[in-house]
């Protein structure tokens, strides 16, 4: 029963500053964002509620970075007031170990780190899919019409405006329909390249309409003159009491999209170790290609292969000698149950030499060849033999930048797929070593708390970030890049712990404050 008292107590201290340090870190970078993207959207004219939804998508991968730091702040807030007050060494007099008053965050801890893992391969997928997607939209969304009394608009396609004034939008009721009023208006239209068109009203309405995906003029009391340019001399001119001119801008309007494609960060683990599978069976298959390439080129030099191809490619080449080539004509041929890649690329069999008829028949086959006729026959075998060969190293060259790059995208994969586990994971890593720091930091409150664990953070990301970097180029394996942090601060987390639990040590930050103002002090 005690047990759980305590255990109720610490966790409640730890509440508010988790609270307090979430709110703080997600609005941060939710400032950081809408100073980067705000003034972009609201320059294309969208709504209110697709701004939103832009925003609250780009939360998922917000909170799966600001989780951890918070945890990591209320750990050292919460331990360093407890140690504050004394109520640590109270504890530890008591006969309190501090690995008992650690147990209940480290359960909490373990909590959070199994519902971040479920989020980030549930939720954060689909959400950066959907906002990449949006973002792309937005992003070919041209801004809406903006047309100012008395100057020349000619941002409309084939299409300039010339307006003399404009009134608010007509209202319906209490409502606004979003159409404007204009006067003196003066439109000049090119979409005929052989005709020249100009139109003129006393007042018209202009309305947006998304339906059409085209700004709808409707004039009145004016008049259309014509001129066509292949006949200057002939001019056209009509009134009319009403005229709709429907101008179509449908890059004006945000048209939302659908894609099947997701980059790494909008799968799932699950999914990414599907595809590094399959990344896999193509790099096996194309290395098959290539030794098969290579047994090709030694059977046509030396009439073996040496085992490089494999047992049944093998065999099927060692029945077909270059004497059957060279003698049969109609036989069948064995190569035919080979895979259609390794088929093609064999040497097709030599039709049988064309028997001569008559007495000369003998004379003709036992005749032998001159020296220049070897010479060159030896020649033109040797030249078909490094032409193929030449042809068989580009094979290879073309096979080998293949599996590079099936290899980069599964190590960019394995990457995803740690990192999926490894920053949730980082929530127990940081109560490890937030609990000892915050046990020797009796003074500082808000200021130290925030201050360490940004400090903390900082030196996690920089490992993850370099890890990632180094990984993406071959240098480290992903599982190292990805979990290097973690057993690095988990260890002098570990260490701190225990020093911390043998001896009463305390970190006075007023020293560190006064050593830094007198350091800064001295020429």
């Amino acid at each position: 029963m005690r047990r759980l008292i305590l255990a109720r107590y610490i966790l409640r201290e730890h509440v508010g500053p988790f609270l307090f340090g979430f709110t703080v870190i997600t609005l941060i970078f939710l400032l950081n964002l809408m100073f980067r993207e705000l003034s972009r959207m609201l320059s294309k004219g969208l709504p209110w509620h697709v701004v939103a939804e832009f925003f609250v998508l780009n939360l998922a991968w917000i909170v799966a970075l600001a989780v951890p730091m918070a945890v990591l702040m209320a750990t050292l807030m919460a331990f360093g007031r407890l140690a504050a007050d004394n109520e640590i060494t109270a504890m530890k007099a008591s006969g309190i170990s501090l690995y008992r008053v650690i147990t209940p965050v480290l359960i909490s801890a373990c909590l959070v780190t199994a519902a971040m893992i479920w989020f980030n391969n549930e939720v954060l997928p689909d959400m950066n899919h959907r906002a990449r997607l949006l973002a792309g939209d937005i992003a070919r969304k041209q801004p809406g019409v903006s047309i100012e009394p008395g100057v020349w608009y000619d941002r409309l396609p084939n299409y300039g405006l010339l307006v003399q004034s404009l009134e608010d939008s007509v209202r319906a009721g209490n409502r606004q329909t979003g159409i404007t009023m204009a006067r003196n208006m003066i439109i000049s239209d090119h979409t005929d390249p052989e005709r020249s068109r100009t139109l003129s009203a006393r007042r018209g309405y202009m309305e947006l309409s998304s339906q059409l995906g085209a700004l709808v003029l409707t004039l009145f009391d004016g008049e259309m003159q014509e001129i066509d340019i292949r006949k200057p001399e002939e001019f056209r001119r009509v009134l009319f009491t009403k005229h709709v001119l429907a101008i179509a801008v449908d890059d004006m309007f945000l048209h939302r999209s659908e894609s099947e494609y997701r980059g790494d960060r909008e799968k799932s683990a699950q999914q990414m170790r599907l595809e590094i599978v399959a990344n896999r069976r193509q790099i096996a298959e194309n290395g098959s290609l290539i030794n098969e390439y290579v047994a090709r080129d030694l059977h046509r030099l030396t009439g073996a292969t040496f085992g490089i191809a494999g047992k049944v490619v093998d065999s099927l080449l060692a029945q077909t000698p270059a004497s059957w080539r060279e003698n049969q004509n109609n036989a069948p041929n064995p190569l035919n149950d080979l895979p259609q890649n390794v088929r093609v690329n064999l040497p097709l069999p030599r039709p049988a030499p064309t028997p001569i008829s008559g007495k000369s028949t003998t004379l003709q086959l036992n005749k032998i060849k001159p020296d220049s006729v070897l010479a060159k026959e030896r020649r033109e075998r040797g030249q078909r033999l490094m032409q193929n060969s030449r042809q068989t190293l580009s094979n290879i060259d073309n096979q080998l930048a293949v599996n590079h790059s099936f290899e980069r995208s599964a190590k960019s994969l394995q990457v995803e797929v740690h990192k999926k586990y490894s920053i949730p994971v980082a929530s127990l890593v940081f109560v490890i070593i937030g609990a000892p720091l915050g046990f020797m930091a009796r003074r500082g409150g808000l200021a130290a708390g925030g201050g360490l664990s940004l400090g903390f953070f900082l030196i996690y990301w920089a490992f993850l970030i370099g890890g990632e970097d180094l990984a993406d180029r071959q240098y480290i394996s992903p599982f190292t890049a990805m979990w290097a942090a973690n057993f690095v601060v988990g260890a002098f987390g570990l260490f701190l712990l225990w020093r911390a639990a043998q001896e009463n040590l305390t970190l006075e930050l007023a020293k560190f404050k006064w050593w830094g103002r007198t350091v800064s002090s001295n020429p």
